[in-house]
């Protein structure tokens, strides 16, 4: 015959306890990691509204625009911010209201920008953009001759 504890149980209440803290599975540092990742890729990413200006190069609107130079229109812009388009002096508003005009018409206009050697970038962006928002397709960079 065999012998059996009648009274107790085939395992005794520590390994119980043992097999269950075993099975559980702490989820404090899973979720600590996931917020870390979280923080990282929110601080990694730019949430900047960024705008593309298409332009022609100078080496490519030399080729391009001057075969066509009956629709091309030269705009200078000087040391001091003045705009001269094609040869007369104006001011950005009356440049943006030009440019809205003759792009209503059926000539597609190539508006070259060029800027005098201490001019800053931000200048020239301006006038990029202006040309744009009113209407221009396209807008190149012309260097000093």
């Amino acid at each position: 015959m065999s012998r059996r504890n009648y009274g107790q149980r085939e395992g005794s209440a520590a390994e119980e306890n043992h097999r269950r803290r075993r099975s559980l599975v702490i989820l404090t540092p899973l979720v600590d990691v996931v917020f870390i990742l979280l923080v990282f890729f929110m601080l990694a990413s730019s949430f900047a509204d960024r705008r593309i200006i298409n332009m022609l190069t100078p080496a490519d609107a030399d080729r391009a625009v001057w075969s066509n130079s009956s629709s091309a229109l030269l705009v200078r812009l000087g040391r001091d911010g003045s705009l001269n388009l094609s040869g007369e002096q104006m001011s950005p508003a009356q440049l943006a209201q030009e440019v809205a005009g003759r792009s209503v018409g059926g000539t597609a206009y190539t508006y070259l920008v060029q800027p005098d050697n201490d001019v800053s970038l931000q200048q020239v962006v301006f006038v990029i953009d202006l040309l744009k928002s009113s209407g221009a397709r396209t807008v190149s960079l012309a260097r000093r001759p």
